[in-house]
């Protein structure tokens, strides 16, 4: 499939995946996010007046600005609960590919699968026994060699040994590669999610503000 002495470039093989640094980059936003989000809540515990607080006066004002204040702030921890997932160590494997969320990766390895996979198949399950196979012809020759006394056939078995390394370690490779893909995009729809959940604590946040001043205000 490919000669030992092939360079990655020749063969095909990936020489750099961007996946990590994507990884990288999305939880940096997602840090800046709760560092934003927890500055929120600061301002709205230190941002408290207490003589408005002494104002209040009745059972129900009270209600309404103890509240207004837990809800603005159970919308701050509601926030940084949901961009907090995006930090959380993931354990992916292929089997992760056929996950719901990750039809559009899944697409994309459909339309170009060689991008993806190289010369080892269409699908993440023929890449994996792809890696199993030239994985297990290697050790059966490293065995063959180990007994083999003949000149000419350990010269053989050499040769086919260096190629069954050299294929296994470009389809480790792809699979490494593949995983690092499928790991960017799971952080990826956890940090959507989020972004989804953070606007809706902010409108949380907004509500409970506003029923904290109409308490004291009045």
């Amino acid at each position: 499939m490919s000669d030992a002495s092939a360079s990655p470039a020749e063969s095909g093989q990936p020489v750099l995946s961007s996946a990590q640094t994507a990884v990288a980059d999305m939880r940096a936003t997602a840090r800046w996010t709760i560092g934003a989000t927890a500055a929120v809540g600061g301002v709205l515990l230190a941002g408290v007046p207490l003589a408005a607080i002494g104002k209040v006066h009745g059972a129900r004002d009270i209600a309404l600005a103890a509240g207004g204040l837990l809800l603005a702030l159970a919308g701050v921890a509601w926030a940084i609960w949901q961009t907090g997932e995006a930090l959380s160590p993931r354990f992916v494997t292929l089997a992760s590919l056929d996950e719901p969320g990750l039809d559009d990766l899944r697409a994309r390895i459909a339309a170009q699968p060689r991008a993806f996979l190289g010369p080892f198949g269409t699908s993440a399950a023929e890449l994996a026994a792809a890696c199993t196979r030239h994985s297990t012809v290697a050790a059966r020759l490293e065995d063959l060699l180990a007994r083999e006394e003949d000149p000419r056939r350990r010269a053989e078995a050499t040769h086919r040994l260096a190629q069954a390394r050299a294929n296994f370690a470009e389809a480790a490779a792809r699979r490494r590669s593949l995983l690092e893909l499928i790991h960017a995009w799971e952080v990826r729809n956890v940090l959507r999610r989020a972004r989804l959940h953070t606007l809706i604590a902010a409108v949380v946040v907004v509500a409970g503000a506003v029923l904290f001043i109409t308490a004291t205000r009045k």
